[in-house]
């Protein structure tokens, strides 16, 4: 038996972290998201610049967490 990072919620297929490596991902995510945050509005000069700015990297730190999430988690269950 395969021990899991994620699980799946009742309801959908929505996933959670129940271990300590789902953790981590979770959390290297939303640093990676913040620092990138923090980066780009130094150089921006308005919110629309910020958003801009933040496209590639939000698309390619959440495609990450989706393909990882997806490879160490449990098949969603069919209701």
């Amino acid at each position: 038996m395969a021990r899991y990072w994620f699980k799946t919620h009742k309801k959908g297929i929505v996933w959670y972290p129940v271990s300590w490596q789902g953790w981590v991902v979770v959390l290297a995510y939303l640093s990676g998201l913040i620092y990138y945050f923090i980066k780009v509005d130094k150089t921006s000069h308005s919110a629309s610049d910020t958003m801009v700015g933040m496209f590639i990297p939000f698309f390619i730190l959440s495609a990450s967490l989706i393909i990882i999430t997806y490879l160490k988690a449990e098949t969603p269950k069919k209701s």
